[in-house]
């Protein structure tokens, strides 16, 4: 068995113009490299396996095999990129402003049947709210039932509020450290995740392989809440090394690069208007979601929220609008309880 490191991004948007690897793969011990060129590219926005067009800080570049960790990560420090920076951004308020930065070349929302496209909304949309409210311009989905004017009217109690909530990653206690070789035509892979059907599909497309071709051995789970549920893309890193050297390969997740290559729940910036009955009724809901998507597909907590409003609260009369906007950060998921 070998062990392999990944090379993350330094850079929060760019280009790889060259990556020179000569000095690496000199030194002694050194047995593969695996660059973005070697892996199946993901149809955008997808979770890239390793790419060459970073859009996060911790973007995972490249993996390095060697006979252990430090030969490897000292490999990885022999290793020069030159980036092309892009233009990046952090705030989807701000790249929903008139001229502000798009986080993908494609656009800067996400679009579940178009893939991704661009929103910009106006200079009067912003003017429009004070400096602690927040704005609320052209959706990218919108719906309603009842009359929310009525609603309100009825109300003995009305609140009015914008609110943030947090993008908390996940952390999980066993990171996404992996192990896999390749036997008599089969790849078989030991992983971290919260199932172990659900996962075999998604992780043997990764791969390329069909999924009887797989198998997957998943004997603990050190918690995922949400981020594990599926197949993830550094977990068939160590499969395509392996294969490319012919030697078992181990990749260890520090705790720092699971931060990176893990996932968070989508962060919410919003307002939203309620109206109560004096016998605690909810008599109308008016709320709007602009979602932190991250850098890549995301999660479709913005829809959520409004569907949790609806079905909880069971408001007489509601109206829902939400848009969720790429930002250059690192991936964002399903975050649930505990397991």
């Amino acid at each position: 068995m070998v062990h392999c490191r990944l090379l993350l991004s330094p850079v929060p948007h760019g280009k790889v113009r060259n990556i020179d690897t000569s000095a690496a793969e000199k030194m002694e011990g050194v047995l593969g490299i695996l660059t973005a060129d070697d892996v199946p590219v993901q149809p955008p926005p997808g979770n890239p396996i390793l790419t060459n067009n970073p859009h996060y800080v911790g973007d995972p570049i490249l993996a390095v095999a060697a006979v252990d960790e430090k030969t490897a990560q000292d490999a990885i420090d022999a290793i020069e990129i030159d980036f092309e920076t892009l233009p990046y951004t952090i705030d989807p308020l701000a790249s929903l402003y008139p001229g502000g930065i798009d986080a993908r070349e494609e656009g800067n929302v996400r679009d579940r049947r178009e893939g991704s496209k661009t929103v910009k909304w106006t200079a009067k949309d912003f003017a429009a709210v004070g400096e602690d409210e927040c704005p609320m311009g052209e959706a990218a989905s919108e719906w309603s039932y009842g009359s929310l004017d009525n609603g309100f009217k009825k109300a003995a109690l009305t609140l009015d509020e914008s609110f943030i909530t947090a993008s908390n990653p996940h952390l999980s206690m066993e990171p996404r450290s992996a192990l896999a070789y390749w036997e008599n035509g089969k790849c078989f892979v030991h992983g971290s995740s919260q199932s172990h059907t659900f996962v075999l599909p998604g992780l043997a497309r990764y791969i390329g392989i069909e999924p009887e071709n797989l198998v997957f051995i998943a004997e603990f789970c050190g918690g995922g809440f949400g981020s594990k549920g599926g197949a993830y893309p550094s977990l068939a890193i160590p499969a395509f090394m392996s294969k490319k050297i012919n030697r078992p390969v181990m990749m260890r997740i520090s705790r720092e690069e699971e931060y990176f290559i893990g996932s968070a729940r989508c962060g919410f910036q919003g307002h939203v208007k309620i109206g109560f009955q004096n016998n605690g009724r909810i008599t109308a809901v008016d709320l709007y979601v602009i979602q932190d998507n991250g850098a890549y597909s995301g999660f479709g907590d913005w829809n959520g929220a409004g569907g949790a409003a609806s079905l909880v609260y069971t408001p007489e009369a509601m109206r829902f609008r939400g848009i969720p906007v790429y930002t250059n950060t690192p991936i964002r998921g399903a975050q649930r309880g505990p397991g």
